[in-house]
């Protein structure tokens, strides 16, 4: 079994280029859309699920404010650039998205889904404090408390 989803530390060289693990860089090859994230963090992802992303947002615009709906285009589309993951693996980010995501030396390349996200390291492990408590309550309504334990 392959897992298409992880959590990988990297770094952010001098350049403003993050390494992508080894494992993930088959799905993500050629050009790429490179964004701000809807958290603190970087969007990674290919030209076609770019095209789904746009679509998906001018299908929702009849349910949005015009203020919403801008202040979602200038989030992420405004952010918008094409990139390509290097020779060695590495992807550079614009410095305006890496100020955005607040990106220091120490990163993590998250894979989820089908795009991938670079996180600070630290602004992640608080994000994850955050997530944790949503965690359990989505769990107990599921039933899946006791999803390990044997009955």
């Amino acid at each position: 079994m392959e897992l298409r989803t992880g959590t990988f530390e990297s770094t952010l060289d001098d350049k403003g280029r993050v390494g992508i693990p080894t494992k993930l860089r088959d799905r993500f090859e050629g050009e790429l859309v490179i964004t701000q994230g809807s958290q603190a963090c970087v969007w990674i992802m290919t030209p076609a699920l770019w095209e789904q992303f746009q679509e998906k947002l001018e299908a929702s615009a009849s349910s949005l404010t015009y203020e919403e709906y801008m202040a979602f285009k200038y989030q992420h589309e405004a952010a918008a650039q094409v990139a390509e993951i290097d020779k060695s693996g590495r992807i550079p980010v614009p410095a305006a998205i890496r100020k955005y995501a607040g990106l220091t030396r120490d990163c993590l390349v998250v894979s989820i889904e089908d795009h991938l996200e670079i996180w600070n390291a630290e602004t992640y492990q608080a994000y994850m404090q955050e997530v944790r408590a949503k965690t359990r309550e989505a769990m107990q309504k599921m039933g899946a408390v006791r999803l390990f334990n044997k009955d």
